[in-house]
């Protein structure tokens, strides 16, 4: 297996070669993993060399996903929880049921004594999938007019991956996670949606409507990239 190595550590590759590439790519898993992608006209050998240029830069990224502690919501009372950008605090109140309810700014959770963490957390991604859905809608529709398209059905689910998709019948499915991310955000992943539309790819059309549509996207997908795993349930 190739490798590169940074201060007496070696850091294995894993190397993938891709019809599609014109350059050598190198992406840092969350894992931790580095995959090396190669276009047809270079070598292995070339690759790999042009990988241990940017050994550096792959070790800190290898370091800083390593040191991310995993992030752990117990819904216990004073914790806080964001929702479209805005942070709520949580306050336990003993009932027969479980409910979760948004009241001003507070998460306000209702249930027997000794309700678990996982419970809660399904009565709260039911309830911000409910809540989400009201206020995703008026941005749907003001970038949809924007975008000259016609508003797509919204739909929000629980996924461990994908942040959203554009279904083959111009539909929109949102990750419900991304209720937990500033408006910047939000509002991009809408943008990167109903763009699909239109541009069923991600080449460079794509991308100049995306632009037109929302010219600080950047802001969005680098906040994506940095903070995104941290915004979990």
């Amino acid at each position: 297996m190739s490798s590169v190595v940074f201060d007496g550590e070696e850091i294995p590759l894993t190397v993938i070669r891709s019809d599609r590439r014109r350059t050598v790519g190198i992406t840092v898993k969350e894992s931790g993993e580095v995959i090396l992608r190669i276009p047809p006209h270079i070598s292995e050998e070339e690759a790999v060399s042009f990988a241990q240029s940017k050994a550096e830069w792959i070790f800190r990224h290898r370091t800083k996903f390593e040191m991310r502690e995993r992030v752990e919501r117990h819904y216990a009372e004073g914790e806080t929880i964001p929702f479209f950008g805005r942070e709520l605090s949580i306050r336990r109140v003993e009932g027969d049921k479980v409910r979760a309810e948004i009241i001003g700014d507070e998460l306000r959770l209702t249930g027997p004594l000794g309700t678990g963490a996982d419970v809660f957390c399904e009565a709260v991604v039911f309830l911000y999938r409910r809540e989400g859905l009201k206020l995703l809608r008026p941005i749907v529709s003001e970038v949809s007019k924007a975008a000259g398209v016609e508003p797509p059905a919204v739909r929000i689910r629980k996924q461990q991956r994908k942040w959203g998709c554009c279904t083959p019948k111009n539909g929109i499915i949102l990750n419900v996670r991304i209720l937990l991310a500033p408006e910047l955000v939000i509002r991009y992943l809408v943008v990167h949606e109903i763009a699909h539309i239109e541009h069923r790819h991600h080449q460079d059309s794509f991308w100049a409507e995306v632009e037109r549509l929302m010219p600080e996207f950047r802001d969005a997908e680098r906040m994506l990239k940095e903070y995104g795993w941290t915004w979990v349930f």
